[in-house]
């Protein structure tokens, strides 16, 4: 085979393992950025929890203050209604403190909801803060993983990139950059085998020509259809 020949096809065969350790690469980093879109979304979820636990408190707050005050007003009522002097006065005084003990009814069950709702929002907050710890925790073993893994990566690309260059130190410039052209625009498939006389890139015949020309094995031969280069395929690949 034509050394030009074979030392593209070992410049493809590079460049796509090339394209894989780089996807390889991004892949594993992705696992990292999915851990910590996780992290960040149940943060914010802490987030939220915590000014509605705020809110929540904030009502509580104004509802106790309320109750007191309903509390006040009735002791303020009894004592007047020990000192009123006719039934008159006593049963309007009496209807007042019956009303009142009604409102007084009602914020108690509306506080004692508030409270209720208030635990349930504190579990699932300390809950939350738990889980987050964990994915954390998570996170950490991931990055130590992905970076041991991307080293070992990085150490392959360094070796392919080494190899990339001898071979590419055997083919003149103008061949080379032909090469590069064809690959960037035919999805890195650039050298491609003839079988039985048909080119395997774009799997149209090739001409009687262009058959001598692969034969004789002298020069660089392109497909007349498709551009790539060719090769004869002896039926070992």
């Amino acid at each position: 085979m034509n050394e030009k020949i074979e030392a593209l096809r070992r410049l493809q065969s590079i460049y796509t393992k090339l394209k894989r350790l780089e996807g390889d690469k991004l892949y594993r980093n992705y696992d990292v950025q999915k851990k910590q879109n996780q992290i960040q979304q149940k943060k914010s979820e802490i987030m939220k929890l915590g000014d509605e636990i705020k809110a929540f408190q904030k009502t509580a707050g104004v509802k106790e203050v309320e109750l007191k005050s309903r509390e006040a007003e009735i002791a303020k009522l009894r004592l007047q209604m020990n000192q009123v002097k006719n039934n008159k006065e006593y049963g309007a005084i009496k209807n007042e403190i019956a009303g009142k003990e009604t409102d007084k009814s009602v914020l108690e069950d509306e506080i004692l909801k508030t409270m209720s709702g208030f635990e349930e929002m504190q579990q699932r907050f300390k809950s939350l803060e738990k889980e987050t710890e964990r994915e954390e925790s998570q996170l950490q073993e991931i990055q130590k993983r992905v970076e041991s893994d991307v080293k070992v990566i990085d150490a392959e690309i360094a070796e392919l990139k080494k190899k990339h260059s001898e071979y590419a130190s055997l083919v003149d410039s103008d061949t080379l950059q032909h090469y590069n052209r064809l690959a960037s625009h035919k999805d890195a498939l650039a050298v491609v085998g003839v079988v039985n006389k048909v080119c395997q890139g774009c799997f149209m015949a090739i001409t009687a020509q262009t058959l001598n020309k692969l034969m004789s094995d002298r020069e660089i031969t392109c497909c007349h259809s498709c551009g790539r280069i060719l090769y004869l395929d002896d039926g070992k690949e």
